[in-house]
């Protein structure tokens, strides 16, 4: 079975429902954070006033843009000061069993994972979810800036071990359909380092946009 779809903004908001039922979520709301100035304002993505949580999907931009990556860390203080929990869902991520859990931790169970994945990928088992990683976008690592690098660095340390590695994966194998590790990853050291990551067996249980050459 092939996914049919993909973590976007809007499936983002469809997940916090399904995980978490009573957050009363919605999307598209302003917080304006200049109280002499209401056309100063911050539009979530997702958020959940009774759990005050704000949880935003990250584009690429958020990674290649040097002033959206310095809002970025200002609005993530600004909810923060506010007391919302403030959470990223980068772009290239998706809902595999292992990231779920560390999201949803105690409120992960198999019910709502399976309604999540059927909600999104429209598939209705887990080795048939999308890989995290890079599969045709040209937004790849190679377009990142230094602090975008950090960025997405220190987000692959936070997540499950298998998220490294299946995007790990997914990059060589895109580094080897297109022949030019240079489209990819450019001369990052540190991404060079990522491609060295281990996959075991168990990783290796999802779908891969790309076939092995």
């Amino acid at each position: 079975m092939i996914p049919k779809g993909e973590m976007t903004e809007k499936n983002l908001l469809i997940t916090a429902k399904i995980f978490w039922p009573n957050g009363e979520w919605g999307s598209q709301k302003r917080f304006a954070y200049d109280p002499n100035n209401k056309r100063k304002y911050y539009m979530v993505d997702c958020f959940s006033d009774k759990m005050k949580i704000i949880w935003e999907y990250e584009g690429p931009d958020h990674y290649e843009n040097v002033w959206k990556l310095k809002r970025d860390e200002e609005r993530a203080e600004y909810f923060t000061n506010i007391g919302y929990k403030f959470l990223r869902w980068p772009y290239w991520l998706q809902l595999t069993k292992d990231v779920a859990k560390h999201y949803f931790g105690n409120d992960f169970s198999e019910k709502k994972y399976l309604k999540a994945i059927k909600e999104v990928y429209k598939v209705d088992k887990p080795e048939f979810v999308l890989s995290p990683g890079l599969h045709e976008s040209k937004n790849t690592p190679a377009n990142y800036v230094a602090n975008g690098v950090r960025r997405f660095m220190n987000e692959l340390d936070e997540l499950p071990r298998s998220a490294k590695a299946q995007l790990a994966e997914g990059l060589r194998r895109y580094i080897e359909a297109v022949d030019d590790k240079y489209l990819i990853i450019g001369e990052q050291e540190s991404f060079v380092r990522l491609l060295q990551t281990p996959i075991s067996e168990e990783d290796l249980k999802i779908h891969y946009y790309r076939k092995k050459l």
